[in-house]
């Protein structure tokens, strides 16, 4: 079975459930990946640092 590593996000916080609420995504179902979670959380992935 495949292992994800939990990413180091520094600056997360906790949302409240109407918090949650107001956000709203792009209606392309896009997959939550912890890269992509740590990129919206500020953080740069491997794949920003070459850039």
């Amino acid at each position: 079975m495949k292992k994800i590593q939990r990413p180091q996000l520094t600056n997360a916080v906790r949302l409240s459930a109407r918090e949650m609420n107001s956000l709203h995504f792009s209606p392309k179902h896009t997959v939550l990946t912890p890269a992509l979670l740590e990129k919206m959380a500020g953080g740069r992935t491997d794949a920003d640092k070459g850039a």
